[in-house]
């Protein structure tokens, strides 16, 4: 066994060989500006928290930069004509994902649905979109699904007393995740899913999130020359808390799985099931335990975090907004009345209710660094040669704030998505489910749920904040950049909301 001393002199000599290999990878031409760094360390030390902030100001008007994590090249894609031209124009170029060698060596194998590309990710992804249509979405049943939870969290909101939203609403989108996946409310009936949601934010709001995944992105390319820097990596508390939060998740899944195998249907009834008659068929191919799991956790992540913390946007924006909110109780009212529960066939008289959903995801651009491409071929944008097996990050919250796509951009105006006669018209540069080929596969399921428990809060409830020992308002919640320093989420920091019943209930 290498001691801690060989595995950091290993770690150095990798290094140093990865330097000059990619030294010898000179670009030609002009290179994108950028925050700097340093040889062999990169741009670390260079960037201040929040990045996707501190990248806005400091380069208002620059729509490339360039970073180093380690030797790695990163560009930052920070305005809609670049991110068009890189996910658009160059769609099949943009479809890598960073290596995934650490994932092999501690898992045993690599895959999933986010993380993967090549053959993996293009049969995972038709396989995942093909299970879930059979399961419903975009049908009747998952509609019935998300209603369903839309009563339970209701019901959650009407104590009477002021609650933290973030485990209902978690609650609620992970509900409708299990259903899909394991076929049941799991996280409803399993006593210890709390304690996995709680893993899950682990993963998406550590405030050191975005200094691991520099490290890892750093490293990777050399972990498949020198396996053994995996311990290296992991020895660290913080690195120990990530990969221990996700080997949980992945336990919980092989459970599921095992579990599924013992009470198998002729006919799949929900995603894990569908994975396993399609791995048992006589050309499994890429399908195998491992990448199921893997599969899962990012169904679970992609899908219970992010459209949960959106709701959080959205209600504390419509507190900030009295006048919108009032629109939208008032259409909602005046469309559907208060007798029935909102469902998909209302999005065609709610206008101005999806708008305010379009402007909440323009305000809060949930991910604002979105996730990292790797490039599998040399491409131009503007000027600018960027070469093969870089990474190509996207600045979804300076996009989102380009005053020549969005005037007045730090005023929240749902009026921006509706047309002359009124309608609503989704934004076309609205970057939060990315574009082009490596576009969000969920989109279409959360959309669904944000439209549902969002307008059945609004339809049921007034709110507002609890009143707080420590005087927090809403500008300390929402503006304060520290509040989002290191984590891949722009997730709230944790309030408390009073809900009170509006009138007659559904």
């Amino acid at each position: 066994m290498l001691s801690a001393a060989g595995i950091a002199v290993a770690a150095a000599l990798a290094c140093l060989f990865f330097f000059f290999v990619q030294r010898g990878r000179r670009v030609s031409g002009p290179e994108p500006p950028g925050p700097g760094g340093y040889p062999l360390i990169g741009s670390m030390f260079h960037l201040r928290e929040p990045w996707f902030h501190y990248l806005y100001e400091r380069f208002p008007n620059c729509g490339v930069l360039l970073m180093h994590f380690g030797t790695q090249r990163v560009y930052v894609l920070s305005r809609w004509a670049e991110f068009k031209a890189a996910m658009l124009d160059n769609a099949e170029s943009l479809t890598g994902r960073p290596t995934q060698h650490i994932t092999s060596v501690l898992f045993g194998d690599y895959g999933g649905i986010v993380a993967s590309d090549g053959k993996i990710w293009r049969d995972y992804r038709r396989f995942t979109l093909q299970t879930l249509r059979d399961l419903g979405l975009g049908r009747r049943g998952v509609e019935e699904i998300v209603q369903e939870e839309a009563v339970q969290l209701l019901a959650a909101l009407s104590s009477g007393k002021p609650v933290d939203t973030a485990l209902p609403l978690s609650t609620a989108s992970a509900n409708v995740v299990c259903q899909l996946v394991f076929g049941s409310r799991l996280a409803s009936e399993e006593p210890q899913f709390a304690e996995l949601l709680e893993h899950f934010s682990r993963l998406t709001q550590n405030e050191e999130s975005n200094v691991h995944n520099y490290i890892f992105m750093a490293l990777d390319p050399l972990i498949g020359w020198c396996s053994p820097l995996v311990r290296l990596l992991s020895s660290t508390p913080a690195s120990r808390q990530v990969v221990g939060s996700f080997t949980q998740l992945m336990r919980f899944c092989e459970r599921q799985r095992v579990a599924h195998g013992a009470h198998m249907a002729a006919e799949p009834r929900d995603f894990i099931e569908a994975h396993m008659i399609r791995q048992a068929a006589p050309d499994s191919g890429v399908f195998n335990d491992t990448r199921l799991s893997l599969a899962v956790a990012d169904l679970f992540i992609a899908g219970t975090d992010t459209t949960s913390n959106t709701l959080r946007w959205a209600l504390l924006l419509m507190l900030r907004q009295p006048e919108a909110a009032r629109l939208v109780r008032e259409e909602i009212r005046r469309e559907i009345g208060d007798h029935r529960l909102p469902g998909l066939q209302d999005r065609k008289v709610l206008n101005y209710t999806q708008a305010t959903l379009e402007e909440v995801h323009r305000i809060a651009s949930l991910v604002p660094l979105g996730l990292a491409h790797r490039l599998l071929d040399d491409i131009s944008i503007g000027e600018y040669r960027l070469p093969r097996d870089s990474l190509v990050m996207f600045n979804v919250y300076a996009i989102h704030r380009d005053p020549d796509l969005f005037p007045e951009p730090d005023a929240f105006r749902p009026e921006r998505h509706l047309g002359l006669d009124g309608r609503f018209e989704p934004c076309a540069t609205l970057a939060s489910f990315g574009s082009g080929r490596r576009s969000c596969l969920g989109e279409g399921l959360a959309r669904t749920e944000l439209f549902v428990f969002f307008s059945a809060i609004m339809q049921r409830f007034s709110f507002r904040l609890k009143s707080s020992g420590d005087r927090r308002d809403l500008a300390d919640l929402m503006d304060r950049q520290a509040n989002f320093s290191g984590a891949l989420l722009r997730s709230l920091p944790p309030h408390e909301i009073l809900f009170e019943p509006l009138g007659s209930a559904c």
